[in-house]
């Protein structure tokens, strides 16, 4: 009796490391990349907007993310360029104007660390 309680807390164990997240390098930079998005939102949502009402952009990003997002640079065309030199990743975002909306085409290197959510 006692033995199969022990077998079974062993299993239980094993089963709750195995859900555990994942912190290997790779994983690290996927989180890092979702992050970066996330901390451009609103930024991104002023671009669009001066995008769709056909002003000049000259939007300044307050850049809340220092320890992920070590550049920030937007063209005239609104395309803008994240990179982060802690977790070796670059983001490309480009402004796809679809009626009067705007979407955001998303590409990233190194491609296997960037985050589903950037995908074309």
């Amino acid at each position: 009796m006692i033995k199969r309680m022990i077998i079974g807390v062993v299993i239980l164990f094993a089963v709750l490391l195995l859900m555990l997240p994942k912190t290997d390098d790779a994983s690290k930079k996927k989180m890092a990349s979702a992050s970066m998005l996330m901390c451009t939102q609103n930024f991104r949502a002023a671009v669009a907007d001066q995008i769709t009402h056909d002003v000049d952009i000259d939007q300044v990003f307050d850049n809340k993310c220092p320890d992920l997002i070590s550049e920030l640079e937007v063209d005239e065309l609104g395309v803008i360029l994240i990179s982060s030199t802690k977790h070796q990743l670059s983001i490309t975002l480009t402004p796809v104007l679809e009626g009067k909306q705007i979407r955001w085409s998303c590409r990233g290197e190194p491609a296997e660390s960037i985050t589903s959510l950037c995908k074309d």
